[in-house]
């Protein structure tokens, strides 16, 4: 699978290790900072590190923020068994919840390997819908001009799409952001891609964003039949840029919302040093304007007002020296913690944790990043290591005191190695902190 976090990753590279001196406390370990970061306002930051691995964190206000204990077994998303796709690997899942709970699946590189190890097909970015009662099954439709059972793209290249560098390089967009707008009996999802050129040499470039919108009908689900976006704006941007994460503004409240804030972090196809990542800065948009890159405007520090490029950074404390997002992140607001929620695997962007940072508002100020260990993804088939990447908060598998959570783990089966994309629940807590 096309690994696109931290661009290509060599087998020398080193992940960072995150130091912090701990004081020990009733048992746990814990330490207090107070850090002054995007405003007047200082954040009371707690990491502990109890013997379940938990930790705890403080998005400001006076909220606190407990992990309570591990992450859960995680669970593959995968086709019914008896469905032809049952052997999918799929990485970086996006997802849309839309009105009636179902979820809309979006897929980054999608892929099979038969028995002997050898691929019989690749497709960038698809999409497949799963019901309420059972999110993590997914319905997916046969490519009816394949000659073997393959997915279906979710968006096909216009016109419009930049030329790739290479003539042995395919063109394609990976799913990055979704959010839903309810217009009458019907949901409209918007989706922000990822354009790219992906070669048979394993060679990568990157052309820029995409906006697109799919339209779905709760009375006619799509079970089994194939989900293909409208693309509005083959070129939203000439570069990685905003889209890489977005969201309604004030999701919490259960009023209309027209306001969309997206994110962007600076990165590169050739990999390297974390200093090659960032920074990454905030803007918004509506839903009715998305699709014009001129409707967008950054955050200047006191309101949305900038034109893109004109903005101020967004300021992401510690994480060592590996503050920013290598790859795909995503940012969400979570009812029951009432703050918003930044997700991303760490530098260099394989790895057997995940980065979760909090805010009150979309534009922070942010805590430092608190690190939780995935199940699974240390493994090893005879000297070789798999990790695992495109770690994200997964809203439709949270529950009252837990935390849904996803990530591409890249190896679930052993002969012939086989990855899926994962989904599991970390238990959390959410109340006032005193004051200090």
């Amino acid at each position: 699978m096309i690994r696109r976090e931290g661009a290509w990753l060599s087998a020398a590279a080193t992940l960072v290790v995150l130091i912090v001196v701990l004081a020990s406390c009733g048992g746990s370990s814990v330490r207090t900072v107070r850090e002054a970061v995007g405003g007047n306002e200082p954040i009371d930051l707690e990491v502990c590190a109890p013997p379940a691995e938990a930790g705890c964190a403080v998005a400001g206000g006076g909220r606190r923020v407990e992990v309570t204990g591990r992450v859960s077994e995680p669970i593959a998303v995968k086709p019914p068994v008896d469905s032809p796709l049952y052997t999918i690997d799929r990485d970086a899942g996006v997802t849309a919840r839309l009105r009636d709970g179902s979820v809309l699946w979006l897929f980054g590189d999608t892929a099979a390997r038969d028995d002997a190890g050898s691929i019989t097909y690749f497709v960038i970015g698809t999409a497949s819908w799963s019901a309420a009662d059972s999110p993590a099954t997914t319905r997916d439709a046969l490519d009816p001009a394949a000659s073997m059972p393959t997915p279906v793209p979710f968006v096909e290249p216009t016109s419009e799409f930049p030329p790739c560098p290479q003539q042995n390089q395919r063109k394609g967009s990976w799913p990055s952001a979704a959010v839903v707008q309810q217009v009458g009996p019907r949901d409209r999802v918007l989706v922000w891609l990822e354009n790219v050129c992906l070669g048979s040499d394993r060679s990568l470039a990157d052309r820029g964003m995409s906006i697109a919108e799919w339209w779905y009908d709760p009375s006619h689900p799509p079970i089994d039949q194939p989900i293909r976006g409208k693309v509005l704006t083959q070129q939203l941007f000439k570069d990685r840029s905003y889209g890489s994460a977005a969201l309604l503004r004030n999701e919490g409240d259960d009023g209309p919302n027209d306001e969309v804030v997206v994110f962007r972090c600076r990165t590169t196809t050739e990999g390297g040093s974390p200093s090659e990542y960032g920074p990454c800065r905030v803007a918004s948009t509506t839903l009715s304007t998305a699709a014009d890159p001129n409707s967008y405007r950054e955050w200047d520090g006191r309101s949305f007002a900038s034109p893109v490029g004109e903005g101020v950074d967004l300021d992401l404390p510690g994480g060592g020296g590996a503050p920013v997002p290598p790859g795909g992140f995503n940012v969400q607001f979570d009812r029951q913690i009432n703050a918003y929620v930044m997700a991303y695997s760490p530098w260099p962007g394989s790895s057997d944790v995940m980065a979760i940072r909090l805010a009150p508002t979309p534009e922070g100020p942010w805590t430092t990043p608190l690190l939780l260990r995935l199940p699974g993804c240390d493994d090893r088939v005879g000297t070789r290591e798999f990790h695992c990447y495109a770690a994200a908060l997964q809203p439709a598998f949270s529950r009252r005191g837990r935390l849904g959570i996803g990530w591409y783990d890249s190896q679930t089966s052993s002969f012939p190695v086989r990855g899926s994309y994962m989904i599991a629940t970390v238990p959390v807590e959410a109340s006032r902190s005193r004051q200090s």
